[in-house]
């Protein structure tokens, strides 16, 4: 018997709050303010939209991952990135290739202060192919983009470097005393958290 009030008080207090989420979300979706429609997924070519499963049906549930195009607009406004403008590149490279797109976003903020302290017009904001022999520029930030995460994708994340960010530092700056992959898992952290 008491499992049954206790059952019943916890199904009261619930599902006014599981109603007004359901209601939000479809006041959202009807009046169609839905986040990330023109990123794809990274196996299928569908919108990506945190409110809906594979199936094209309503989700049940959010996940964190969901949130993943709101934080990196966030995150890139707050400091006033110069690649603001290409969230929807850095997310549709990011799920193309199968990386995590904070990870591509973090690595930007460790080398170059997200895009503010790269070479002019050199768009290399992740110390890309930059050694003593030279600077490896690209024609935008897109191309950048693109050819960065690819590169990431094959060259770390393929060899199962990508999943800690001091494992990856010997690999892509093996001169690094540390401070790199301190850095990248702070932003990273950051990112987790809203903390920024």
């Amino acid at each position: 018997m008491t499992k049954k009030i206790l059952l019943c008080s916890i199904f009261f207090i619930v599902s006014p709050f599981v109603l007004g989420l359901t209601l939000l979300f479809s006041s959202r979706l009807s009046s169609g303010a839905v986040l990330g429609e023109a990123v794809t997924s990274p196996q299928q070519n569908k919108i990506f939209s945190p409110y809906y499963d594979d199936s094209g049906v309503i989700a049940q549930t959010i996940t964190s991952g969901d949130s993943v195009p709101i934080i990196l607009e966030k995150y890139l406004k707050r400091y006033n990135s110069p690649l603001l403008p290409h969230v929807e590149t850095i997310l549709s490279a990011a799920y193309r290739y199968e990386v995590d797109p904070r990870l591509i976003v973090a690595i930007a903020q460790q080398e170059s202060n997200l895009g503010k302290k790269s070479p002019e017009y050199c768009y290399n904001a992740w110390g890309w192919a930059i050694h003593e022999r030279g600077t490896r520029c690209f024609e935008n930030w897109d191309e950048a983009i693109e050819v960065v995460t690819r590169g990431i994708a094959q060259n770390y994340c393929a060899k199962g470097y990508c999943d800690d960010p001091c494992v990856m530092m010997k690999k892509y700056t093996p001169k690094s005393n540390g401070s790199w992959c301190a850095g990248v898992n702070q932003f990273l952290r950051e990112m987790e958290t809203g903390d920024f």
